[in-house]
């Protein structure tokens, strides 16, 4: 399956739609729930959540395979499995594999355009990959799960709130740390449930290759309270050179010392897309390049919310293109309630537009 046509089934299986003024209904339903007044977990569905995303709640005909809804329990994908012991998988181009559980230290994958349909991936792998990826093109990931082994839910999390307020999340030595393309495999990352880690290393994609992040819950990093992991929920990306890149309703929320999207490198960054998500926490929530030198960046209707603590800002030094180099930021908002963690916004700035520079304003931004 190639990116385009992935990005075409993944819509055509979408249980809600998007209406006016940045309201979500459920299908079936007719209460529209307004973006910003919306979280993670609080029983609206607006935001991907324990709700809807991973390997549970899988429906019938994910990605437009045909195949049924999560059936009540995952088979084990061999016997034997441990999280002390890595675990190779070999299957032929073009394989789907779906409603398997993969229990290992590290799961090496070998094959091209893959595509996992409401999987279960779960470890123990401090400082080191729990999934490494050996593919040339394409890899796709849907409704599946990526999991310390050690815990059912993230310590902390009740499922009540988008991600723990407190520290440190899953300690360390119950922790894994990256999930890693390690050819030029772009991924394809739908619905899926993203906890105790450190990050997801996946290339940025390539001309008429985009890398796609679509309606995934990524939350709840691990060991919060230490330096030992470098925090990042999309990526990071140290070199630059990178795009085109879809990054679109997403929950990016978690407690941690840098980036929910972390391109962090000195080179180009083109074609960027960062469109109706929820973040919050983080060091810096957005990070688009070290350099002022990003290009087609559009950051458009996310929702930036004060309800974890947050260690700097919203953009790591006002990066982000710039209209002279084809770039819009529009619609976002600020997200802000009593008793809220970062006490950098307070609820008169709750539905205001944030600019690039972290001010909020009751009129958008239009440079």
């Amino acid at each position: 399956m190639s990116a385009a046509v992935a990005l075409a089934c993944l819509a055509a299986a979408s249980s809600t739609n998007v209406v006016a003024g940045g309201e979500l209904r459920t299908a079936g339903s007719e209460e529209a729930v307004s973006a910003v007044d919306a979280r993670p977990n609080d029983g609206s569905g607006y935001w991907p959540d324990f709700s809807n995303t991973g390997y549970a709640n899988t429906p019938a005909n994910a990605g437009g395979l045909g195949l049924g809804a999560y059936p009540g329990k995952l088979t084990d994908y061999t016997s034997g499995m441990s999280a002390d012991q890595p675990l190779r998988l070999e299957f032929p181009d073009n394989s789907v594999i779906s409603f398997k559980r993969f229990l290992a230290q590290k799961v090496m994958i070998y094959g091209d355009n893959l595509t996992f349909v409401g999987c279960l991936f779960e470890g123990t792998n401090p400082n080191d990959n729990l999934v490494q990826i050996y593919s040339d093109n394409n890899i796709t990931f849907l409704y599946s799960t990526f999991k310390p082994s050690s815990y059912a839910m993230p310590p902390g999390n009740d499922g009540t709130v988008s991600s723990s307020h407190t520290k440190p999340g899953t300690p360390f030595e119950d922790s894994w740390q990256l999930a890693t393309t390690m050819k030029e495999a772009v991924a394809v990352m739908d619905h899926n449930d993203i906890w105790g880690n450190a990050g997801m290393i996946m290339v940025t994609g390539y001309p008429d290759r985009p890398s796609t992040w679509t309606n995934n819950y990524i939350h709840d990093m691990a060991d919060t309270s230490h330096d030992e992991y470098h925090h990042d929920g999309i990526g990071p990306q140290s070199e630059g050179n990178g795009g085109p890149m879809i990054v679109r309703h997403n929950t990016l929320a978690s407690l941690g010392n840098t980036n929910a999207l972390a391109l962090q490198g000195g080179g180009v960054y083109d074609h960027i897309s960062v469109t109706d998500n929820y973040v919050s926490g983080w060091g810096y929530a957005l990070h688009i390049g070290d350099v002022n030198n990003a290009t087609n960046i559009t950051v458009t209707d996310n929702v930036f919310s004060a309800e974890l603590e947050q260690l700097y800002g919203f953009l790591y030094g006002g990066i982000w293109g710039g209209t002279a180099r084809g770039s819009t930021w529009r619609r976002n908002l600020v997200q802000a309630r009593t008793g809220d963690d970062n006490k950098s916004y307070t609820t008169a700035d709750h539905g205001k537009y944030l600019w690039p520079d972290g001010e909020t304003h009751t009129t958008d931004y239009t440079g």
